[in-house]
């Protein structure tokens, strides 16, 4: 009889929270961190490259971390009230 730590169901949304909050970091960190005017001033030398490396480094291990979080977080404490698949239906409005 196998027995297992995380339920499934617990282990389903940790996995969904790790891949929303990785989505939700590249984007915005993707939208905001990169522009012409970064990518020229690096061109031009205007940025000392290790500061650059160093900046890109964080700005692509960010994400994974925080989704890593969010994944250990329902794995430890349960699956969230916002990822519950509870939907209160509303009555329909009264024919006029």
């Amino acid at each position: 009889m196998p027995t297992t730590v995380i339920p499934a169901d617990v282990r389903l949304a940790a996995k969904r929270g790790f891949v929303r909050t990785l989505y939700q970091g590249y984007a915005g960190t993707l939208s905001t961190g990169i522009s012409a005017t970064a990518i020229l001033a690096i061109i031009n030398g205007e940025v000392d490259l290790t500061t650059a490396l160093v900046t890109a480094a964080v700005v692509l291990i960010g994400p994974p971390v925080a989704g890593l979080a969010s994944y250990f977080n329902i794995s430890s404490k349960g699956i969230p009230d916002a990822y519950q698949d509870d939907i209160e239906v509303m009555p329909e409005p009264p024919a006029v």
